[in-house]
């Protein structure tokens, strides 16, 4: 009986020293700095309609979203690493995302991510 507990002991004294400590783990953690920039927010609604930070721009027919792109330029030269946060509905086509990734690609935005969508 005594030398089975033995082997529990060394047993658990090997993998206790296996372990790695939370210290020593290199991997970085999503989002920026504290304090950093705030995302901007792209929503777009189950009609196709563009917002940012819920004020509409340009309409939801148009694919080419001049207005989208102007603003998005003007953002990422104000601050080149600013985050862009699409954030659809459940129910909006496909095509319309497409046409604002096209607008963010246009625009030179280099920090683009989507976000929950909305309902």
């Amino acid at each position: 009986m005594l030398d089975i507990l033995f082997v529990l002991l060394l047993f658990f004294m090997v993998s206790a020293g296996a372990q790695k400590h939370e210290a020593s783990l290199t991997t970085p953690l999503p989002g920026g700095q504290p304090g950093g920039d705030v995302p901007v927010r792209v929503s777009i609604d189950d009609d196709g309609q563009a917002s940012i930070y819920d004020v509409p721009i340009d309409g939801p027919a148009d694919h080419d979203m001049p207005q989208l792109v102007a603003r998005l330029h003007t953002v990422v030269q104000a601050h080149a690493a600013q985050p862009i946060v699409i954030t659809p509905t459940r129910s909006t086509r496909q095509q319309r995302v497409v046409d604002v990734l096209n607008a963010c690609a246009a625009a030179g935005v280099k920090n683009l991510a989507f976000g929950p969508t909305s309902d």
